[in-house]
């Protein structure tokens, strides 16, 4: 990278969007370090440890929170949510930009430690083509029922961020995700 400083790119917007998967395959043959957050939930069937999340038992989150492991932490529906705080800063302190997916919590926590290095990426879908797609999964009614719980409250924060994209063609997102990114370049 040139001799700006490292950014955080964070992915947030609404559930079942499909910002972890675009961000992924827009950034997988990229210089940009993923943060996978770490979570106290159990995984979903086709997650997968260390790429998608750093799965860690209640106990074991609790520890890192007294620890101040996090540079963010959240629950979301009973469960907990961190970026590991020596990831983000070994990344960083190299010079390496880095990629995050969290919530709206979690970016407003980033921009507050981070400023304007963080750059949050808002990818949304309307709420007809989450319940389309996540049926389309197998999810079960009861995810499904918590994203869209969440939808309202998740959207309007496209306001406050620097990019949006509404994720209706796959391609076009993880093209406009990487042209994004180049513009920081």
């Amino acid at each position: 990278m040139s001799s700006h400083s490292p950014y955080l790119f964070v992915f947030t917007g609404t559930s079942g969007s499909g910002r972890k998967t675009a961000a992924h395959r827009a950034l997988k043959e990229n210089e940009i370090v993923h943060i996978p957050s770490c979570t106290d939930r159990p995984p979903r069937s086709k997650e997968h440890p260390d790429s998608d999340y750093r799965y860690v038992s209640t106990a074991q989150f609790e520890l890192m929170l007294l620890n101040q492991f996090f540079a963010e932490s959240v629950q979301i529906d009973h469960y907990h949510y961190g970026i590991g705080r020596r990831s983000l800063e070994a990344s960083l302190n190299a010079g390496k930009s880095v990629y995050l997916i969290v919530n709206r919590e979690g970016t407003e926590k980033l921009r507050e430690q981070y400023g304007e290095q963080v750059v949050r990426i808002f990818i949304y879908v309307d709420k007809n083509t989450i319940l389309q797609r996540l049926e389309a999964k197998g999810t079960s009614y009861e995810i499904i029922d918590r994203y869209l719980s969440h939808y309202s409250e998740e959207v309007t924060y496209r306001k406050s961020c620097e990019h949006v994209i509404e994720n209706v063609d796959i391609e076009q997102t993880i093209k406009k995700i990487r042209e994004i990114v180049l513009s920081y370049g």
